[in-house]
């Protein structure tokens, strides 16, 4: 009796240790089921409620409750994303192209659920690429080599186009496409090469060409300025001569007038008073009378009407 009172102590404490061992895995799990009750879906994603494996909703960003084991949430990425594919594609003359196109797209988180049914997380391997590489060459073959590169613009227009066309009904935007890089042939590249040379050697000759016609031109304005100023140089000249001559005989003119006037008013004087002529020579007699006088004895002086010596 002694040695079966321990015996029951010890079985007692070790039902107790499993009750507790049970009761703390039924919290521990508990605790897990409770954390994967709920699920945050971050910035920039969708998240595709999966009910056995099967998708039933959509959950916009922030927290959200589901079913432990029971459900399950895809985050899907709807940020702006890039995909860049090379392609060698025909031109329409036969060149072989090799175009390198990157793709901004997202996908439209309206349609995240039947984009996961359709595609899973798969869009890029699956729609985008191969699709970039159809509108690759579909657009290549509508233009020459030629004009892949100086139609570039356009090109890129097309091409953004057909692919916003192939991808649309996969529910996937195209936000901007960039044309990266064009790889021609060899032959191609030198023949290209050699018309830019050519290109440029003409370009040169015409520049040439300008630069030697607006020089003679300079020289013909130069020269058409230099006989303008001689000609005009020369007539001023001969207008001045011509003034000069002018004046000259206006002013002899003038004299000539002034002494055939004088002369007319002297005679006029002398006609109306006989005495005029001794008075003008009294005015002009220094007061001295000659020291000899030349002639008979009744020459008489202009001098008072009367003759010397009476």
């Amino acid at each position: 009796m002694v040695y079966e009172q321990p015996s029951r102590r010890v079985s007692g404490l070790s039902r107790n240790a499993k009750i507790g061992i049970i009761g703390l895995f039924i919290i521990i799990v508990g605790i897990v089921l409770l954390s994967n009750s709920f699920v945050t879906v971050n910035a920039g994603y969708r998240g595709v409620l999966l009910t056995w494996g099967k998708p039933t909703a959509t959950f916009n960003e922030g927290l959200h409750f589901k079913i432990p084991i029971a459900q399950q949430v895809v985050m899907m990425n709807v940020q702006v994303q890039k995909a860049e594919t090379t392609e060698t594609a025909a031109s329409s003359d036969l060149q072989d192209v090799g175009t390198t196109i990157a793709v901004n797209y997202r996908l439209d988180p309206n349609w995240v659920m039947e984009i996961y049914t359709t595609l899973q997380l798969e869009a890029e391997q699956r729609v985008i690429n191969p699709n970039i590489q159809e509108s690759i060459k579909a657009v290549t073959a509508g233009f020459t080599a030629e004009e892949l590169i100086t139609k570039r613009p356009d090109v890129k227009t097309r091409f953004e186009s057909t692919l916003e066309d192939h991808l649309d009904r996969f529910h996937i935007i195209v936000e901007s496409v960039s044309i990266t890089n064009f790889e021609f042939s060899q032959s191609f590249t030198k023949a290209i090469e050699d018309k830019v040379t050519q290109q440029q050697k003409a370009l040169e000759a015409e520049n040439k060409l300008k630069q030697i016609t607006a020089e003679a031109q300079q020289k013909v304005i130069q020269a058409e300025a230099e006989k303008k100023a001689a000609i005009a140089k020369a007539e001023g000249e001969a207008q001045a001569q011509i003034i000069k001559a002018e004046s000259e005989a206006n002013a002899t003119k003038v004299i000539a007038e002034a002494t055939a006037y004088q002369i007319e008013l002297i005679n006029k004087k002398i006609a109306d008073n006989p005495y005029y002529l001794q008075y003008a020579w009294i005015q002009e007699w220094d007061g001295q009378l000659p020291s000899t006088l030349i002639g008979d004895e009744n020459v008489t002086l202009l001098l008072q009407g009367a003759p010397v010596g009476k």
